[in-house]
C-alpha cells in the first residue's frame, strides 16, 4: 500500500521554491519567524529582527537608538571586552514602529 503525500507540505515547498530563489540559511529562517508584539514583554535583538524583517546586526543598531532600550550586559574591564545584552520593552518598540509609520 502506498501512502498519500501530504499535499499541504508539497504545496508549501512549491510556493517556497517559486517565491525565494537562493539558499535559506538560519538568517532567513530567523527573519521568517512569527513574533507577537506584547506591551509587557522584553524583546531580544533576534525577536526585533524578526518583527522588523531586518538582520540581527541592523536590529542591534536600531535598538541602540531606541528610547527605552536597556543594556543588561557586562561592563568592559581591563583586557576584557564587555558583552551587550540589549532588551527593549514592547511598549517602546510599539512607539518606535508608530513613529516610523508616519
Amino acid at each position: 500500500m502506498s501512502s498519500k503525500p501530504d499535499l499541504h507540505k508539497v504545496g508549501q515547498d512549491i510556493y517556497d521554491a517559486l517565491r525565494c530563489s537562493g539558499r535559506r540559511g538560519y538568517k532567513y529562517r530567523a527573519r521568517q519567524r512569527h513574533v507577537e508584539l506584547r506591551q509587557e514583554k522584553l524583546y531580544t535583538p533576534s525577536e526585533v529582527a524578526a518583527l522588523l524583517n531586518v538582520s540581527y546586526d541592523t536590529a542591534t543598531r536600531r535598538m541602540q537608538r531606541m528610547k527605552g532600550c536597556v543594556d543588561m550586559g557586562t561592563q568592559t574591564k581591563r583586557y576584557r571586552r564587555g558583552k551587550r545584552m540589549l532588551r527593549v520593552s514592547g511598549k517602546a518598540l510599539a512607539n518606535y514602529l508608530r513613529g516610523k509609520a508616519v
